[in-house]
């Protein structure tokens, strides 16, 4: 006979928690049954226990938690038989859905950015949805809820009260459509209603003339002096590589390795979780730092974000260059200076670590704007010399 002290069943619930940024733990119970994963936010959170009072909540709120875990246990062991297990996914709240979407991306390695996203546009469905956001169901999202958010988003505003951009926009209903598209697979909901609405009711990307610096403006800036030494070797390193600052601050004395006579870099970039391997060219190459330290050693120590975008504003005022230039200008400049040199979109690409070479055609209006900018210079000039001649 066995001994039933030697039975271990996989629980199907477990209690979870993840850690807010007040420091909350919010509690949140992970399904397993039917061979699918689900996940339920209970709406419960445990706080820090800096007093006797915190503790005696937090042990309410635990034993409230495991009530719910209990009851969840045996609505699986009832249904184990005949319930349809996706039916927990037409049921489910958008709100449990949207966390659940989030969740299971991080776990995917989807883009760090796109769980930011992902809450960005939850935030404004609840301001489009008011008070029902907490209680629709999934099974009840249709093609007049897609269309109003879609409208909505046009005329959305950040907690500042300043309208988003139609790139936040696209973006926003893009991870929305994501959304429904997963809880299709998931037989939450039959079909996706975004499949029904008319191209020209779905927000489109904007065409957005990004900032650069020629590369004539690129050696201007490093001629001129700047208040942190290491702001400029970062920016100019930025300049020759494309990497964003996120992944400038990563970037260790470990991830270059030389391949031959070449010297190359290897990382993990942080936007979207996407590895990258670049040469460095010999621009890139002298504006690195003295090697210092360990390996793992980041190379470039850096201040706060706000203090280097203010050194920036102030070192391209003194190079007199008349733009607002942010760290994130020493990306479109490598991107544009790439296409200026004959380099292909699909190329560019692959040095910038897009995902689709659609994100890299924005830099194409860079080159066309500037293009324009030239023939009307010719035309310009032309017309200057054919007045000169007229006079005389």
């Amino acid at each position: 006979m066995t001994n039933i002290n030697q039975i271990n069943p996989k629980e199907p619930v477990k209690i979870r928690f993840k850690k807010l940024s007040n420091n909350n733990l919010s509690i949140y119970l992970d399904i397993y049954a039917n061979g699918i994963r689900t996940y339920e936010f209970l709406h419960l959170y445990l706080i820090p226990e800096t007093t006797p009072d915190a503790k005696i909540i937090n042990r309410h709120v635990l034993n409230a938690a495991n009530a719910i875990k209990a009851q969840r246990i045996i609505d699986i062991a009832k249904g184990q038989a005949g319930i349809n297990h996706n039916m927990s996914f037409a049921h489910m709240r958008l709100c449990q859905y949207v966390q659940y979407h989030i969740e299971r991306s991080q776990e995917t390695h989807r883009s760090i950015s796109y769980a930011s996203t992902c809450s960005n546009m939850y935030n404004h469905l609840a301001s489009y949805l008011g008070h029902r956001v907490n209680t629709l169901q999934m099974k009840d999202i249709t093609l007049d809820i897609c269309k109003g958010f879609a409208e909505h988003l046009k005329h959305a505003r950040t907690n500042t009260g300043r309208r988003i951009s139609g790139v936040s926009a696209y973006h926003y209903f893009c991870s929305f459509k994501s959304m429904l598209a997963e809880a299709v697979i998931d037989q939450a909901i039959t079909t996706s209603p975004i499949d029904q609405m008319r191209h020209c009711d779905i927000p489109q990307r904007p065409v957005v003339i990004k900032a650069f610096l020629h590369a004539d403006e690129v050696v201007r800036l490093a001629h001129t002096s700047c208040l942190y030494q290491v702001v400029k070797q970062a920016f100019l390193f930025s300049c020759f590589t494309g990497l964003r600052l996120g992944d400038i601050r990563n970037i260790r004395w470990g991830d270059i390795h030389k391949v031959g006579d070449d010297y190359r870099f290897s990382i993990i970039m942080q936007k979207t979780q996407e590895p990258i391997t670049n040469k460095l060219n010999d621009d890139a190459l002298r504006w690195l730092p003295t090697p210092k330290g360990h390996p793992d050693q980041p190379i470039f120590d850096l201040p706060t974000t706000a203090t280097i975008e203010k050194v920036i504003a102030q070192w391209v005022q003194r190079a007199h260059i008349n733009k607002h230039v942010t760290f994130h200008t020493a990306r479109h400049s490598y991107a544009t200076m790439a296409l200026m040199a004959g380099a292909d979109l699909y190329t560019i690409s692959k040095l910038l670590g897009h995902r689709n070479v659609k994100t890299t055609t924005l830099y194409a209006a860079v080159i066309d704007s500037e293009r324009d900018k030239a023939t009307d210079s010719i035309s310009h000039l032309y017309k200057k010399r054919c007045e000169a001649r007229q006079r005389f």
